[in-house]
């Protein structure tokens, strides 16, 4: 589906961040805070569930920033918010389902891997896809410090 083509590409950027930080910070172990991790995007996916945007968009680092698939990154929470408005509006999209987990990090810093299934306003699957973000605690929480995502679906290449 094109409404959610600027999430599918900001997943594959999300990859390509990952691949880079997961190294130095997986060398150890998985995040001893994993499901904490894990909630935060759980709970991205309850607030999108509901159309709640803004409080999306309050999972985010004030200078967070969105690495969108063919798109420059956006950056800062009210330029995400505005972003998500246009890509994720309750009209068109109806939630998200996270699962496969990779979590990885220390006390302050992490990283997490998962699997994305988009739905539409019924309920259905409408896209496939990957999600990579990195978060900071800030505050005693953790919050999205860079988000990047990509669908499963083949590229197209026709001109």
């Amino acid at each position: 589906m094109t409404f959610t083509k600027p999430f599918s590409s900001f997943l594959g950027a999300s990859m390509a961040l990952a691949l880079q930080c997961a190294p130095a910070m997986a060398a150890s172990t998985q995040s001893p805070d994993a499901a904490a991790v894990e909630a935060v995007t759980e709970q991205f996916a309850a607030e999108l569930a509901k159309g709640d945007l803004k409080a999306i968009s309050h999972l985010y680092t004030d200078d967070a920033r969105l690495l969108p698939p063919n798109a420059d990154p956006i950056s800062g929470r009210a330029a995400i918010l505005a972003y998500f408005e246009k890509t994720l509006r309750p009209d068109l999209v109806g939630g998200a389902k996270f699962d496969h987990y990779e979590i990885y990090g220390g006390e302050t810093s992490a990283v997490s891997l998962s699997q994305i299934r988009m739905l539409d306003t019924k309920g259905q699957v409408v896209e496939r896809g990957k999600q990579t973000i990195v978060l900071l605690k800030q505050d005693g929480k953790w919050k999205i410090h860079r988000d990047m995502w990509s669908d499963n679906s083949p590229a197209n290449t026709a001109n």
